[in-house]
């Protein structure tokens, strides 16, 4: 008896590492010069879900910078579950490959709000590289301000020049739902968020901008 319980137990290792075995070999497809076969491995992997994540965070990995690329896109095209898949993505965000920074950038900005808490932790990350692109990310997708607007205006006193410079761009790009909270910056006891809380006012330009005090 004990050993026919065994029996589906077995079957379901042998499967799931057949399923394992088949989406390292479809990430693998990435790095094709076949456009066909990396857009059939793309659908495969999709239509395979959360079977094919452990494949595709290898993938972001991978030496060669196609499959990298590839496997971004594809693991925010899956989205679920956020907890596996957003931390992967970001990693990308200090890859040294540019092209890739930026389609992990645009791959988090496909997931949306549930890349938000990720991308706001990101912003305290080591590399410059991966809290200037979280900033940017986190202005393309905007919401929900009342989360993103305190993370980002806190982050205008980042030590790099090109953290605080994406980071305006962020605030720009939300436009006048940032306005409130830039200008109570204006407040701030730190001189170097008020410097850069004007330079975000002056950016957005609208009338309300410039009536604020630093514009008078």
């Amino acid at each position: 008896m004990q050993r026919l319980l065994l029996i589906p137990i077995l079957l379901c290792l042998i499967a799931c590492q057949s399923q394992e075995q088949r989406a390292k070999a479809l990430v693998a497809e990435f790095g094709s010069t076949d456009a066909v076969r990396r857009a059939e491995a793309s659908e495969t992997l999709v239509a395979m879900g959360s079977e094919a994540i452990d494949a595709l965070i290898q993938g972001v990995s991978d030496k060669n910078p196609q499959i990298r690329e590839m496997s971004a896109w594809v693991l925010s095209e899956i989205g679920t579950p956020a907890a596996r898949v957003v931390p992967a993505l970001i990693s990308t965000l200090a890859d040294p490959d540019e092209n890739i920074r930026v389609m992990g950038s645009v791959a988090l900005q496909n997931l949306g709000e549930p890349a938000v808490p990720y991308l706001i932790d990101a912003l305290s990350a080591e590399s410059a590289e991966i809290r200037l692109n979280a900033a940017y990310a986190l202005g393309e997708i905007g919401t929900p301000l009342d989360t993103i607007l305190p993370a980002l205006i806190s982050t205008l006193t980042d030590p790099e020049w090109n953290v605080r410079r994406l980071v305006v761009r962020a605030l720009v790009t939300i436009g006048t739902p940032a306005l409130d909270a830039l200008i109570q910056a204006l407040n701030s006891d730190d001189p170097d968020l008020r410097r850069m809380a004007e330079r975000a006012l002056s950016d957005i330009g609208t009338p309300e901008a410039r009536s604020t005090p630093s514009h008078r």
